[in-house]
């Protein structure tokens, strides 16, 4: 393996930054409930990253010469800048009155968004700085830059009205123009409404039992341009393609313009009831929701048939609006509060049961495949298409293992096949990573000058493809558990593991199946606190003082799951690559146990 602490240690590397943040607000009073608000915000980043790495060894072949692969031959430097700055500028128009048993709180409003980044850096790459000691560079080297610039202009307007606190009415209406769409494709209209009832404030509702009765009903449409700008424009690297002579030069394209592309729209519309007991010491909340994703902005693998490829594009896929994707269930949520003499108890929970699935496809686009395994496991293992969860788990059942010692997988006509004689038609869902059900816990106590916290969340019903146990079981150039001793020999036939031989590396027993599906359910105390407030009796006595609070807390104290490997709580920036856990292309995400002390003190 390579040495890590070789790296470490031979390298000179550092990332400075330097961070100005600042914000702005001022409101006028035009006449009675009109006023005017301009807010202003801003950020600066500056970024430096340098890292300096002299020549190394850490592995020698028995003739007494480095071994290449596990050491760096020449002293190599790379460094980039980068700087990244946004603004913000909001015009709000507010007026708020009433008439009579109407009242009224109405808001116009402008925003201005502007987003810049650009990014230079050198590196030099396989040439040689002649000295362990040279830490600068200006010979020929590789060039990178990048900029990024874009804004954001939006017009909106809310009425929010009530008549005696008993019949609610709001409506809003937004226009986004984003600069990150060609022209004709920039505007978005997104309008929402909702309305409510408090049944407890008609006169003729008169019970002790309910102190609160509310229904609502509410639709509304939210515009989304997370993309990068120039997603509209043919990207191409230079140099520009030119024939000087006998030279010959080329550039490469590796993006076409996506000119169609425009907003992806969320709509979402909900229904629900609220009740609150014995003058709301019990709440509760049962909610039905419907939310669909329209155009779904995503970065795709083209057809062939477009001209461009993976590695033409190198990685950087073109984005498509694709799916349309629905998410409804229902929503729960329940509280108690309850005083007695010096102790109080809050307890919160709630509950959302979920249901994901693909609408429809994009144009011309094809069931969505995500991100490879690994660079020598030469298969994708999620799919998107319609009918389906997105993202849904797919492969190959496991149904056993042969007399050899390979996996033996179910195929469509329901016979057990070797990996050899499956066909693609023979693949199937064999997971989710959407949850059925997320929840949560909140538990607040005071007791006199005493408080304590503790906040619990989880997930049920989702699958995790554990892509690590590639690595962890066919990847034999690295370190394997102990559990790997357990594979199939003609001894030891009583084992889920499959014979270790190198075929497996190249795929092999290690088909995208079953075998690395695992129940991702998990239930975590996500943090915990403990304190203690002085009484003002005591602090008196210390001039100066107002408060004086002390206090522990923890972080992911512990997780009960049957997830095999570091953290069930997987997350991935990719769409269509939820709930994998090992990708190469991500470092796992691992909620780290903290624990903190502190001190507040107030003069």
């Amino acid at each position: 393996m390579t040495n890590p602490l070789a790296q470490i240690y031979a390298q000179d590397a550092y990332t400075r930054n330097t961070n100005v943040t600042g914000s702005l607000g001022t409101a006028f009073k035009l006449m009675k409930g009109l006023q005017y608000k301009l807010n202003l915000a801003g950020n600066y980043v500056h970024t430096n990253s340098y890292t300096h790495t002299p020549a190394y060894a850490t592995y020698w072949n028995a003739d007494g010469t480095a071994d290449s692969k596990f050491s760096q031959s020449y002293t190599s430097l790379s460094e980039s800048r980068a700087e990244n700055f946004n603004y913000t500028i909001d015009n709000l128009l507010t007026y708020n009155g009433s008439w009579k048993k109407h009242n009224f709180d109405v808001l116009l409003g402008t925003s201005w968004m502007r987003e810049f980044y650009r990014k230079n850096s050198i590196s030099s790459g396989v040439n040689d700085l002649g000295a362990p000691t040279v830490k600068t560079y200006n010979g020929e080297g590789v060039v990178g830059s990048n900029q990024l610039n874009s804004a954001l202009l939006s017009f909106f307007g809310r009425l929010n009205y009530d008549y005696n606190n008993k019949y609610l009415l709001s409506l809003s209406l937004r226009r986004d123009e984003s600069s990150k769409f060609a022209k004709g494709h920039r505007v978005g209209y997104f309008p929402s409404a909702s309305v409510g009832w408090n049944i407890h404030s008609e006169p003729w509702f008169d019970t002790e039992l309910l102190s609160k009765l509310k229904v609502r009903a509410s639709y509304g449409e939210l515009g989304a341009n997370f993309i990068d700008p120039y997603t509209f424009l043919n990207l191409a690297y230079g140099p520009v393609p030119a024939i000087f002579g006998s030279s010959r030069q080329y550039g490469y394209v590796t993006r076409f313009a996506q000119q169609n592309l425009t907003w992806e729209t969320s709509i979402s519309s909900n229904a629900a009831i609220e009740l609150g007991i014995l003058d709301n010491m019990l709440t509760f909340t049962a909610e039905y929701f419907i939310k669909r994703n329209n155009n779904l902005l995503a970065p795709l693998e083209p057809l062939p048939s477009s001209g461009q490829t993976i590695t033409i594009n190198k990685g950087n896929l073109p984005v498509y609006n694709s799916a349309s994707v629905e998410n409804k269930g229902l929503e729960f949520s329940l509280e108690f509060r309850k005083k007695w003499d010096d102790f109080t108890l809050n307890f919160q929970t709630n509950l959302t049961y979920m249901k994901n699935k693909v609408l429809a496809l994009g144009e011309g686009v094809q069931p969505i495949r995500g991100e490879l395994m690994s660079s020598n496991f030469n298969d994708r293992p999620t799919i998107t298409k319609e009918g389906l969860p997105i993202g849904s788990f797919w492969g190959y059942k496991v149904v056993g293992i042969s007399d050899q010692g390979d996996f033996l997988y179910q195929a469509k006509d329901g016979t057990a096949k070797l990996a050899k004689q499956l066909k693609e038609d023979d693949k199937q869902v064999i997971g989710n990573p959407t949850p059925d059900f997320i929840f949560g816990y909140n538990l607040n106590l005071n007791y006199k000058n005493w408080d304590f916290t503790a906040f619990f969340q989880g997930v049920a019903g989702n699958e995790i493809f554990n892509a690590k146990k590639y690595d962890l079981y066919f990847n034999y150039n690295l370190n394997s558990p102990v559990d790997a001793l357990n594979s199939w020999t003609p001894t030891n036939r009583n084992t889920k593991l499959p014979i270790a031989k190198t075929d497996n590396y190249n795929g092999g027993n290690a088909l995208p199946s079953t075998f690395y599906i695992e129940d991702g359910s998990y239930l975590r105390l996500k943090n915990v606190q403990i304190g203690y407030t002085f009484p003002e009796t005591l602090l008196k006595k210390i001039g100066g003082l107002r408060s004086l609070r002390i206090y522990g807390s923890a972080q992911n104290l512990f997780t009960l799951t049957n997830y095999s490997l570091y953290d069930p709580e997987v997350s991935s920036n990719a769409l269509f690559n939820k709930g994998i856990d090992g990708l190469e292309a991500q470092a796992p995400a691992i909620n780290a146990r903290v624990y903190n002390m502190g001190l507040k003190l107030t003069f």
